[in-house]
């Protein structure tokens, strides 16, 4: 049964039982009325033959009472033998108040005692009653009927009437289709439950919108940046198939094909981190470590490309024995594509400048990275985009694919945390990430160097390595006696 059918009964049988329940308090007062109204005419009746006694001794009572039409009258001796009655009197009448049955009909009947112990009995016949009654309830349910029938009829074009938005709401959501993400269901005038609705489902729209959009930027992208490493490693398998080709020819090549490999596994792997990135945090697996861990395991993977553009690190760390609780792998990666960021586009004979920084809250705590470079520069018009996937800065110096800030962007937002760039003062950029690391608890010694766990995620911590951040205990590297930093060196501050 539709909605429109449930309403129009619903509203009938509610008009229908408020219609028997008035009906039936309608006929019981009436009957009451029309019983008080007899008792007071058989009081008066009565009153008027007790009267006729006193005053002359007769009863009268074959004369017709005309004030109180279809009323008899009787007269009883001390003993309950009938002295006298009226012409109208049933047959079989007895001295008893009440009701009284008689040759198949129904009275009811007062009784008046006189000072000798005579007795007047006055009575009358109960079918008048009986008969309007009936005659009330016929109409009654007359009426009933048709008003129930009425409001079945009224309640459909009501329901109907109700309805014709959702109805309306219906037909637009059927001609929606895969190619009409632009389109949006028609807002009603009035903004009662159907109109939020429909605006809740246009705001959903809105999203899937977003969401299919996004994908396919995505795809699009995606073909477009694997389609140039996948079409030179094929030209340069062609050119090494080549008949007459030297083992020199083979081995550059095996060696181009090499590159190429190498990009092409690094920008799956990006591909499948981007696209694994949850915002609501589900796919996390938070672990405890030690932030000087942390930051060394970053630093360490970034020394090479820093010693190739001769950058120098430089890492300053409120707290390095601070335990965090963060995803190691998602925060290593964003910290990294953020190190590797500065390293690449902040210059040559360089300082990078990595930031961390435990701020404390009642009750929580924040980790604030920031990755500070000599750069260029960024636009700051460019900000919002440069965390899109793909969206590269008009001065990015060298060729990439534009994953890796899009990156940061899924494993911050994973977190619950925020990100941004600015222009740092002096020159170069700004980039940064906040995200709450749980609250502070003491560390204690044996969690250095041991399998701990922590809330339900199986994480090994590095042994304590008194070696600055980003320098491995087995290179010695060279320096400047007065402790300035060469090229591709970390230093702890």
């Amino acid at each position: 049964m539709s909605i429109r059918s449930r309403l129009a009964v619903g509203y009938g049988i509610g008009v229908v039982v408020s219609l028997v329940l008035v009906a039936t308090f309608v006929w019981w007062q009436t009957g009451l009325a029309l019983m008080g109204s007899l008792e007071t005419t058989l009081q008066a009746r009565a009153t008027g033959v007790l009267g006729s006694l006193e005053n002359d001794g007769q009863s009268g009572l074959q004369e017709t009472d005309q004030t109180a039409p279809g009323v008899f009258a009787a007269l009883f001796a001390a003993d309950g033998s009938q002295i006298d009655a009226s012409s109208d009197a049933p047959p079989g009448l007895r001295p008893v108040a009440g009701g009284f049955d008689t040759v198949g009909r129904h009275y009811l009947l007062r009784v008046d005692t006189l000072g000798d112990g005579a007795t007047v009995v006055t009575g009358a016949d109960l079918q008048g009653i009986a008969d309007t009654q009936a005659a009330l309830g016929r109409v009654l349910l007359g009426v009933g009927l048709a008003v129930g029938t009425a409001s079945l009829f009224g309640g459909w074009l009501l329901a109907g009437r109700a309805l014709r938005p959702v109805d309306r709401l219906i037909d637009d959501a059927e001609t929606l289709g895969p190619s009409d993400l632009g389109r949006r269901l028609a807002e009603p005038a009035r903004m009662d439950e159907v109109g939020r609705l429909t605006v809740t489902l246009n705001r959903m729209l809105d999203r899937i919108a977003e969401s299919v959009d996004r994908q396919r930027l995505f795809v699009a992208m995606a073909s477009h940046e694997l389609r140039t490493p996948l079409a030179a490693l094929r030209a340069e398998l062609d050119l090494a198939d080549r008949p007459g080709s030297s083992v020199d020819d083979y081995r550059l090549a095996v060696h181009a094909a090499l590159g190429d490999t190498v990009r092409l596994g690094s920008l799956a792997s990006s591909l499948l981190e981007l696209a694994t990135a949850a915002d609501d945090g589900r796919t996390l697996a938070i672990g405890r470590v030690r932030l000087g861990e942390l930051i060394a395991a970053v630093v360490r993977s970034a020394e090479p490309l820093a010693r190739l553009d001769r950058v120098g690190i430089q890492v300053e760390l409120s707290d390095p024995g601070a335990m965090v609780d963060v995803d190691r792998t998602r925060i290593e990666h964003a910290l990294g594509n953020l190190l590797g960021n500065a390293i690449v586009h902040g210059g040559q004979d360089r300082e990078v400048l990595l930031r961390a920084t435990i701020k404390k809250a009642p009750g929580d705590r924040t980790l604030l990275v920031e990755v500070l470079d000599r750069g260029p520069g960024i636009d700051p018009s460019e900000v919002d985009r440069l965390f899109a996937p793909f969206s590269r800065g008009a001065q990015a110096r060298r060729a990439g694919s534009g994953l890796g800030l899009a990156m940061v962007a899924g494993a911050v937002g994973a977190h619950g945390g925020r990100y941004g760039a600015e222009r740092r003062d002096g020159g170069g950029a700004r980039f940064w990430f906040a995200i709450a690391v749980g609250p502070a608890e003491p560390a204690s010694a044996s969690e250095a160097g041991h399998q701990v766990r922590e809330g339900g995620v199986r994480t090994v911590a590095v042994g304590q390595d008194r070696t600055p951040v980003g320098r491995p205990a087995d290179r010695a590297r060279p320096g400047h006696a007065d402790g300035s930093i060469v090229p591709g060196e970390a230093k702890l501050v």
